[in-house]
């Protein structure tokens, strides 16, 4: 029991690191090589005239930006462990702080929309990170856990990204037993959207196949059409799994056929609504996360717009088939005295 609670108190630890990514690593490994490679055929077919500054100079400039990229990815780092960040700059000196002396975090402004900068409670730089870096999604989820503001700078998203950030960054904790409340209301939320679309597209004699569908997160891995998805879960479910996830999803259909792309894809509309899974709340543990269902009403109704302008410019065709997981108008626990099914 004690080895038990031991490996639990580990797996829920918050440990990771912000780096670089392999880029850096590529780039100076190849102007390394390069640049000894051609001192190296310098040397071996030396020329009577030629060489020289003009030369040796880009030679060591090569080799100079390989040395700083190979620094570069070895120590620019930001270590997070629990309440306690350390940043470890380019020449490795270090910076360290807690959670909460984070007053706010910028993502692409001051000019530069690669930047993610770390402000403290008094509007000082703490560290600015690249947009690029490995594990800077841990690091965004971690400070949206823990209630951190996070400013986006609008010149970098367009209206569906804007609200896809905006459904993360509001995005609330639910027990497994408030699933199926939620997900009846939501379901209510979206569906005249849907029919909104139909009744001002009727030209196109086009209907949409709502529900949700529930997974678990290995279903979701891998490549394949969402038609051909397949649920591990046994619905109706006794109870909320790890690594839970919970879709909305729409495919377009005409009659009994479902609406394909030229490349067979289906038409469809995937929300993503519900998943469990790590917290980076401080003692947390694991939460499951309901993204925020206006900014997800918000995005479906600019994607619709999108798909409006979009089917006369495409050749679709219809396609019979079957999808391999279920749909439902709700979601959760099996209904006790639910109103449906």
């Amino acid at each position: 029991m004690e080895d038990r609670a031991g490996t639990v108190a580990e797996e829920e630890k918050i440990s990771f690191q912000v780096r670089e990514n392999k880029t850096a690593l590529l780039c100076g490994a190849l102007a390394v090589v390069f640049s000894l490679f051609i001192w190296i055929m310098r040397l071996l077919h030396p020329s009577a005239r030629g060489g020289g500054a003009l030369l040796y100079l880009p030679l060591l400039c090569m080799l100079l930006f390989g040395g700083g990229c190979f620094v570069l990815y070895f120590n620019r780092k930001l270590i997070v462990e629990e309440m306690e960040l350390c940043y470890v700059n380019l020449m490795g000196k270090k910076k360290c702080f807690t959670l909460d002396e984070i007053g706010f975090c910028k993502i692409g402004t001051g000019g530069n929309n690669n930047a993610f900068v770390m402000y403290d409670l008094h509007g000082d730089k703490l560290c600015k990170l690249d947009f690029d870096m490995c594990g800077l999604a841990q690091l965004h989820q971690y400070l949206v856990d823990n209630r951190v503001e996070v400013e986006w700078a609008n010149e970098r998203l367009n209206r569906q990204t804007a609200y896809l950030i905006r459904a993360i960054g509001r995005e609330t904790a639910v027990c497994g037993e408030e699933i199926r409340r939620c997900s009846e209301a939501f379901y209510d939320k979206v569906l005249p959207v849907f029919l909104a679309w139909e009744k001002n597209n009727t030209r196109y004699d086009l209907h949409w196949e709502i529900g949700f569908a529930q997974y678990l997160a290995k279903d979701l891995e891998g490549k394949c059409y969402f038609r051909e998805r397949r649920s591990s879960l046994q619905e109706p479910l006794e109870k909320i799994p790890e690594t839970y996830e919970c879709l909305l999803e729409a495919y377009l259909k005409q009659g009994e056929t479902y609406v394909v792309s030229r490349r067979g894809e289906e038409v469809n509309i995937i929300l993503p609504y519900l998943a469990d899974s790590k917290s980076y709340q401080i003692g947390e543990g694991r939460r499951i996360r309901r993204t925020d269902e206006q900014s997800m009403t918000d995005w479906l109704e600019i994607r619709l717009e999108a798909l409006t302008a979009e089917l006369p410019k495409h050749k679709y065709h219809t396609d019979t088939f079957t999808l391999q997981h279920k749909l439902s108008p709700a979601a959760g626990l099996a209904a006790q005295t639910g109103r449906r099914a």
